[in-house]
Formats: structure tokens, sequence, C-alpha cells
């Protein structure tokens, strides 16, 4: 029978095995939800880097270090409803993640009775030493000036919802992009907000990452390789999953009998196909960038891994 490839490229990986490293960010959002005066937290970091999969991992993880009751809500295709529909379905999110029987928000001043009504019976149904935790992930699509709800209405909104049960309503924002390329309406809400940067994963992550075909004994690496992955993809998680997945993709390619060990030569011959199965990927990556930021990343390429000055 053939094995399971545990490699899974280009989706969130979180709440299971294939989930490696961030040990900073669980223990920033953690120490952040027990301050008795923060209730919310602004995750960043560029795209493909993780950030949903952190979110599900929250979600898993967040039971198990206190009295959270997390929620996670995608706002990816949210920004071009109106404001009403986006508060009814966060509230059906809400009832449906903490497993709640409760009515349905009525149509008539929604905004007021998810305020004043809805939140308050959901507090309601758990232990006061309890706090909802709301995991608000592709949040920036709202920060669009374009979209008349975001821009003047949710955001105010938002900034009371923050102050009306501080210790029992919290919040993990995640945004694609840098707190200093919010629009100003953004920064106004998040100017008391703590943020912290989801990065490249370590050298030591990586390795987790790459030896994961060890834990289900489909591939054996030697150190060489390992540290080859290492420094092709810089501790990119979603690049590494990528090459990890065409180099146990080609090495179960003709039925071997015994475990594969994989080699330097062969993390390379995989290099291709691992650029071309990204393709769509790294074009999404490249269409995020402004035209300095192009530039820039252009001429990083162009001179290859070594360090460059400004």
């Amino acid at each position: 029978m053939l094995p399971i490839n545990p490699y899974i490229a280009g989706y969130p990986v979180g709440g299971g095995r294939a989930f490696i490293g961030r040990a900073d960010v669980m223990r920033e959002v953690v120490r952040t939800l027990r301050r008795p005066h923060e209730n919310a937290l602004l995750l960043y970091g560029q795209r493909r880097i993780g950030k949903t999969s952190v979110l599900q991992e929250l979600r898993e993880r967040l039971p198990k270090q206190g009295n959270y009751l997390p929620v996670y809500f995608d706002l990816q295709d949210q920004a071009s409803l109106p404001f009403r529909e986006l508060l009814v379905g966060l509230a059906r999110c809400i009832k449906q993640e903490l497993n709640l029987d409760l009515p349905d928000l009525e149509k008539n001043d929604i905004e007021t009775k998810f305020r004043e009504e809805f939140l308050p019976q959901v507090l309601s149904c758990f232990p006061e030493d309890s706090s909802v935790v709301l995991l608000l992930d592709e949040f920036d699509v709202l920060d669009n000036p374009t979209q008349e709800q975001a821009s003047r209405a949710f955001f105010p909104y938002l900034r009371q919802l923050l102050t009306d049960h501080t210790q029992r309503l919290q919040f993990i924002f995640v945004i694609g992009r840098r707190p200093d390329d919010l629009t100003n309406i953004s920064t106004s809400i998040f100017k008391a907000t703590r943020s912290y940067s989801v990065s490249l994963l370590s050298r030591e992550d990586t390795s987790s990452l790459v030896r994961l075909s060890e834990k289900n004994r489909s591939l054996s690496w030697l150190k060489e390789s390992v540290d080859k992955v290492y420094e092709l993809t810089g501790g990119h998680p979603f690049i590494t999953q990528q090459l990890c997945q065409e180099i146990w993709e080609k090495s179960y390619q003709n039925d071997p009998q015994e475990i594969p060990i994989i080699t330097e030569d062969q993390v390379e011959v995989s290099i291709p196909a691992a650029l071309n199965g990204a393709r769509q990927a790294l074009e999404w990556l490249w269409d995020g960038l402004n035209s300095a930021e192009r530039v820039v990343a252009a001429a990083l390429a162009g001179e290859g891994p070594q360090l460059i000055t400004q």
C-alpha cells in the first residue's frame, strides 16, 4: 500500500500534524489574552506565510490554555457585503462554533441587537471567568476606502465592541500587510493594540517540517539534504511544503520497495517541479506587490542569496 504524502502545500495545516513551530506566536497570543487590560492582538505577515494555519491552531489550543472559547471567522469573502449581513454572518458563526441554540438576529436594528442582546446572551451561556475569542482572518480586506460599509459603519462599531466587554470578549486580528500600511481609519482602531509578526520558520522548525515524512516512515532524509531545503526556501512554510511535496512524489514514482533516502541531488532535481506547482501562488504573491516592491524583489532575486547592503 502506497504511504501517504504528509506534505500539504497551499492549504492551512492548523490543528493537524503538519503544523510546525510558531511557539513564539502562540506564546504572544496567550500572554495578550491573559493581560487584564488588553483584549486584542494584531497578527500580520506576508501572503502564504501561514497566518490562517496559526488561527486554526489557536482554535485547537486555546481551550487547553484557559477558559477560552475561540471562534474562527474568515472575512475573505465578506468585504462586499452590506454591514448588516456581515454581522448576521458573524452571529451565525459564533452560534455554530460554540454550539449554541440561540434565535437568529432580527432584521430590524441588527447593529444594536448584536451588541446589546446577542453578545450578552452568548456570554451568559458560559462561566463568568471565560471569554469568547474572535479569530478574525483576512481582516484587512475590510480596510478598503471603496467599501462604504467598512469605512463608515464597521470600524466605529468595532471600536465600541472593543470597549463593551473588555474582559469577556477578545480579538485576534490577522492582516496580510504591515500595520503601517493600513488606512487611517484602521490605524485609529489599532493604535492601542499590540501587533506581532508571523514570519519565516527557524532552521530548527524547518528541519522538523522537512522531516515530517520520517514520522510516517515514508522518507529518510540526510542532514545535508535537509540543510539544502532550508538554504533554498529560507524557512518559508509554503515553499518548503511545496518542495518537499514534489520530492516525495518523485521518490514514489517507481513504487520503491524500501524507504527512499533523500540526497542533495534529489532536492536539486525537484526544484523545477516545485516552482511549476507553486506558479499560481507565486504569481499571486507578485501581484500583491506594488511597483516599488517589485523593483526591490527583482533586484534581490537577481543577486541571489548573498547579503546586499542598502
